[in-house]
């Protein structure tokens, strides 16, 4: 990802287990692509919000609730609005691939 490209992210972190996990911004950066970017603050686009939610679950190895927090957190979202897209991505998929068992979350 080109250093220009405009960024949104936050710093975040959340508490899980009894200890502090942290995804800085130079951490989340490394999900943003040209098929994964912003709309705008506070907006990103439901690519970039699932693969935020897929990178910080798989490599911080944090459970659905903890990975959709620290995520959201990074985007500025709530946890609802990740949610939502997440889930809008989900149903995209299933239509344009045509996998009924394809799932995010």
């Amino acid at each position: 990802m080109s250093d220009d490209a405009p960024s949104y992210f936050h710093d975040a972190e959340v508490e899980h287990e009894g200890r502090t996990v942290r995804l800085p911004v130079a951490d989340a950066r490394t999900v943003q692509s040209r098929g994964n970017y912003w709309h705008g603050p506070g907006d990103p686009s439901t690519w970039l919000a699932e693969a935020l939610f897929s990178h910080v679950r798989a490599r911080l190895g944090l459970p659905d609730l903890a990975a959709l927090t620290l995520a959201a957190r990074s985007l500025g979202i709530t946890v609802e609005a990740l949610r939502g897209k997440i889930e809008w991505h989900e149903n995209y998929m299933r239509w344009h691939d045509g996998d009924q068992d394809y799932r995010v979350l």
